[in-house]
């Protein structure tokens, strides 16, 4: 008896890895930063598409992939204090799992973040679980060239970077004048500052 419950579970755990496994063969691909990513056929056909995004419609939270490198301090900090984060692993990548519900459009969202090679991206889409279709989008990005505790402290210096400049600009305060040019000051942790900038 025991040995044929045994026979039943490991038959019922390869036939739901088998049902749960995407075939991406014939996916078609999009080139963001410098990876290629497969795109699932249902988002096809995109409303823009370059270097540094993929965006499937003009609402990025429906479907995107984003190159973010240029912005990550700004991105992650943004994303970080904006929306409910979580330490994951996808596809063998090190990642972080925001999610989120927006009220105007009345959807959960989710933002993925994690890195191919050197460099970082997100993904976003609607809902609040990492799908077999983005676990399968992530897989045919490159692994990335960081340990665990590299990608997470890359993360957290960007996101320390993000508080210090949030801090030092919300304690600017400029004055335009009628020639043409502000003059402002500052103060915070690193002392006052004034200047002027035409």
């Amino acid at each position: 008896m025991y040995r044929k419950i045994m026979i039943f579970l490991i038959l019922l755990f390869f036939l739901t890895s088998a049902v749960s496994a995407i075939d991406s063969s014939n996916w078609t691909t999009a080139n963001v930063g410098y990876e290629e990513f497969k795109i699932p056929p249902k988002y096809e056909n995109p409303y823009k598409s370059d270097f540094h995004m993929y965006e499937f419609d003009e609402d990025i939270d429906v479907f995107t992939i984003r190159y973010v490198n240029p912005a990550i301090m700004d991105l992650y900090g943004y994303f970080i204090e904006r929306n409910t984060a979580k330490k994951v692993n996808v596809s063998g990548h090190d990642a972080v799992h925001f999610t989120s519900y927006d009220r105007y459009d009345k959807t959960n969202n989710s933002k993925l973040w994690f890195s191919a090679g050197e460099e970082f991206y997100y993904i976003t889409w609607r809902g609040n679980n990492i799908t077999p279709t983005i676990k399968e989008v992530v897989k045919s990005a490159s692994d990335s060239n960081y340990t665990h505790e590299e990608f997470y402290d890359i993360l957290n210096e960007e996101y320390q970077n993000y508080r210090i400049i949030n801090a030092i600009e919300s304690q600017r305060f400029d004055y335009p004048s009628s020639e043409g040019y502000h003059t402002f000051y500052s103060y915070g942790s690193n002392g006052a500052n004034f200047g002027v900038i035409r």
